[in-house]
């Protein structure tokens, strides 16, 4: 019997258990980099930084650059040896936002969006509006002294992502995949294309992803735990759903990963070196792609996003 559980775009089947979760493209700069551009606070339970969000990013590893003043905010740039995040932080350091600075008063922006936006609670004082622009979706929030703005992501100071929480009851703001009728077995997941990680005892799980989809690679991440400690045997199957919203990176990427070994696929997913095969992608990458996707086709996976998505930063 199929069963469902909501996670966060993943959709995970454990044989034959299955997942419902929900999509969200990564920011792409046209190029296959790393997985995520951005460096959120990792998601820690050390109750001595559970209220300071700085001390959450440098905690995660990130160094500190370029301090400044931007209309209220404390920012910076934070960064690893592999990417690099611009960080606005709240006065009470209860947050922390990460994006682009928009110099224009948050008031302005907000007359000229008009029906296009929707009005988001207030956080910790901070304005924000969902706002549909064309076929994207994008958050905007006010800077303390709104004469400027910073469309991207708000993490709180434990690192939980603050912008699900205020677009959840957005109709189609938060976009999800649904399964009707599967019919699926150990042969037909066996038949699919990806990498595994995991010992060969533990019980197994297959997760289809989107290699540009930061919900996808926000579970895989959570996942590595249990595989790491022998619990779990994970198979990741590259999909291409995202097309739409980053201009064909998800293809691009998708085939990249396929042209790994199975036993690489997912260390260089979450390792951000796909963009090492973007450009060289095995012979068979693409039909292999193809027959992923005509799987997802025979299993009424439909992505459920009226032609929309959400893009971070």
């Amino acid at each position: 019997m199929l069963r469902f559980y909501p996670l966060a775009l993943t959709l995970i089947l454990l044989e034959p258990t299955v997942t419902q979760a929900q999509q969200c493209s990564i920011a792409s700069n046209g190029t296959s980099s790393a997985p995520s551009p951005s460096l959120p606070p990792k998601r820690q339970s050390n109750p001595s930084d559970s209220y300071d969000a700085l001390n959450r990013l440098t905690g995660s590893g990130a160094h500190l650059a370029s301090p400044g003043q931007f209309h209220g905010f404390e920012t910076g740039a934070a960064y690893t040896p592999d990417r690099v995040f611009i960080y606005f932080l709240l006065k009470d350091h209860r947050g922390v936002l990460g994006g682009t600075a928009i110099p224009v008063p948050y008031d302005t922006l907000r007359s000229l969006s008009g029906k296009r936006a929707t009005d988001l609670a207030q956080w910790h004082g901070i304005r924000g509006m969902f706002l549909q622009n064309g076929s994207h979706f994008q958050v905007i929030y006010a800077t303390p002294d709104g004469q400027a703005a910073v469309a991207g992501s708000l993490w709180d100071a434990s690192g939980r992502d603050v912008i699900r929480q205020q677009i959840q009851h957005i109709p189609g703001a938060v976009p999800s995949v649904r399964m009707d009728g599967a019919q699926i077995t150990k042969t037909v997941l066996a038949s699919l294309h990806g990498g595994t990680v995991g010992s060969l005892s533990a019980p197994s799980a297959v997760m289809l992803i989107d290699p540009q989809c930061m919900y996808s690679i926000k579970a895989a991440q959570n996942l590595m735990p249990l595989v790491q400690a022998g619990k779990l045997r994970l198979k990741v199957v590259p999909l291409s759903v995202l097309d739409y919203e980053d201009r064909g990176e998800s293809t691009r990427n998708a085939q990249a990963m396929l042209s790994y070994p199975e036993t690489d696929m997912v260390r260089a997913w979450l390792g951000g070196h796909l963009h090492e095969r973007a450009d060289t992608p095995a012979s068979n990458a693409a039909s292999q792609l193809a027959e992923n996707g005509t799987f997802a086709k025979s299993i009424a996976l439909n992505a459920e996003i009226s032609q929309k998505g959400c893009t971070s930063g």
